[in-house]
């Protein structure tokens, strides 16, 4: 299992016994106030809700109902929350009394002002008998319109006496269950006059409420329901009733057995905390004291795997680095066996020449002098090359990039080893369906394009033949030098690009160079953008590939 999982584990076994045992002490500890405070809220609810309702009937407005809430809070010793049917709280008897609001411990119950409007049935079962249903039905709708009239004068009224600290209408409640208030005219509060005006300009409203019942073969229920929808734009909104709540000290709640539970769960996180460390500790000591001996040149150092977790990944991880150093240790000292080779030979030959002439056993002549500048150009050579590839694969190497047809270069580069072809017996021919442009260093790439022709012309044997072509492919560009020469074997292929290797063995300079070449070209065709590869297999010649990205003129 991953160190990670372990680690979640341990945290979930503790965060499991805490809340397991916080959950066992809270049903403990606070049930019976629960239930008290139920019981207490079951019994007032049906009361409180009808004693809200009549505020809000009676003064037309939730406004002041904060003084009934805390008169009834005090009276029957409980908490008291009115919110609306979205959540927001209107009046909160804990805000009331100056303190955090505490958790309900009942469903809310609702507190609905709008009156209902009910037709007697015996009135409607009269009228269906005994006339037309059309006219039932306008007679109805008559009747609705009266009932939203009446109900709007009464609730505009209450509350035009409410905002002027006025007490408010006597009610009473007509046949169809709708409240009527008593003297909404002739009243000296001034109310009356603006109350006609409201109640005039709604009528047309009220009417394109009602109408859509016309039509209905039972238009009572339609009416009924076309009445609640009016009416609730302008009663008092419905209200949800909270009562009760769950006590909040602290100190009743929790107790010595909190306390005993909080020393559980300390000793438990103490305990996981020390097997974690114990766990982790070991293969970090035994990661430091193999870093240690590494920095003191025991490449060979390695850790032991601890698993397959996020430790046993960093062992694995450290003995990759320590392998990878050692590698590349062993790849310096073969460089600097590889370049102490390149160069003993070439000054072997200029000192033994050297001391032939002054001690007198050589003549001067100019074809010794020719043999030695040779042997003098050799070495630079592969000093240049050297450091070209430090640069190249620094990153330093400098390009001077610029537009060109690569399907003229790879024509100049045939052209300008022709000579050479011609003289070890190999026939060189191109194939180029240009214009092929690119962005780049024309210097760099006749270099990589004059090392791989010269390679195969030097491994291709007299009468074969070398061949060059350059088409586009997708959005690259293809450069592809072919020849009929000895080839390479498969165990050679991978080793190719590697500095100063050479299929042969022998490491004769007539079939090789300094075995620098097609490292720094594959280099300069990367910086390019680009990648060099290789196929080839024994006795059926050898195709390198170069590919960059294309260039639009």
């Amino acid at each position: 299992m991953s160190f990670r999982f372990r680690v979640f584990g341990l945290v979930l076994l503790v965060a499991g016994t805490a809340i397991g045992v916080t959950a066992w002490l809270s049903i403990k500890l606070t049930a019976r106030q629960i239930i008290d405070a139920n019981q207490t809220a079951t019994r007032s609810e049906a009361s409180t809700v009808e004693t809200f309702r009549t505020y809000a009937l009676h003064h037309g407005t939730w406004a002041g109902i904060d003084t009934v809430v805390q008169r009834l809070s005090a009276d029957n010793q409980q908490r008291i929350r009115l919110t609306n049917l979205y959540g927001q709280v209107t009046v909160d008897s804990d805000h009331l009394a100056g303190r955090a609001a505490r958790k309900v411990v009942t469903s809310p119950a609702l507190v609905d002002p709008r009156p209902r409007l009910t037709f007697p049935s015996d009135e409607v079962a009269r009228a269906m008998s005994a006339g037309d249903p059309v006219k039932v039905g306008y007679k109805l709708e008559a009747v609705t319109l009266q009932n939203i009239t009446e109900f709007r004068q009464t609730v505009l009224f209450a509350r035009c006496l409410t905002d002027q600290f006025l007490p408010p209408p006597p009610l009473t409640t007509n046949r169809y269950g709708i409240p009527v208030g008593q003297g909404t005219g002739g009243d000296s509060s001034g109310c009356g006059k603006q109350i006609a005006q409201a109640v005039s300009l709604e009528q047309m409203n009220d009417m394109s409420y009602v109408v859509g019942c016309r039509g209905e073969k039972e238009p009572a229920p339609c009416l009924t329901r076309a009445f609640g929808e009016r009416v609730g734009s302008f009663a008092p909104e419905p209200l949800q009733l909270y009562l009760g709540a769950v006590p909040d000290n602290a100190a009743n709640i929790v107790g010595r057995s909190g306390l005993i539970a909080a020393g559980g769960v300390l000793v438990l996180v103490i305990l996981g905390t020390a097997v974690i460390a114990r766990h982790v500790s070991r293969p970090v000591r035994d990661l430091t004291a193999a870093s240690r001996r590494l920095a003191d040149g025991h490449l060979d150092t390695r850790v032991p795997s601890v698993g397959r977790d996020e430790l046993g990944q960093l062992s694995e991880s450290f003995n990759r680095m320590a392998s990878a150093l050692e590698a590349s240790e062993q790849a310096q000292r073969r460089l600097v066996a590889s370049v102490a080779h390149e160069l003993r030979t070439p000054l072997s030959n200029l000192l033994g020449y050297l001391e032939a002439l002054q001690d007198g056993l050589v003549a001067p002549s100019r074809e010794l002098f020719g043999s030695l500048h040779d042997e003098a150009v050799l070495q630079r050579r592969i000093l240049d090359d050297l450091q070209d590839l430090t640069l190249a694969e620094a990153g330093h190497l400098a390009y001077r990039r610029g537009d060109l047809d690569l399907a003229d270069l790879v024509e100049t580069a045939r052209i300008a080893h022709l000579a050479v072809a011609d003289a070890a017996g190999v026939r060189l021919t191109a194939e180029t369906a240009g214009p092929l442009p690119v962005h780049a260093d024309q210097d760099r790439l006749r270099q990589v394009l004059g090392n791989l022709i010269g390679n195969a012309v030097r491994y291709t044997d007299r009468g074969g033949e070398v061949t060059l072509r350059a088409f586009p492919d997708a959005d690259r560009v293809v450069v592809e030098v072919r020849d009929t020469g000895c080839g390479i074997a498969a165990a050679d292929l991978p080793f190719v690009f590697q500095r100063f290797w050479r299929a042969d063995p022998a490491r004769d300079r007539a079939t090789g160079g300094s075995g620098l070449g097609l490292t720094i070209a594959r280099q300069i065709v990367r910086d390019h953008g680009g990648d060099l590869t290789v196929d080839s297999a024994p006795g059926e010649g050898a195709t390198f590939w170069c590919t960059f990205p294309g260039s639009a003129r």
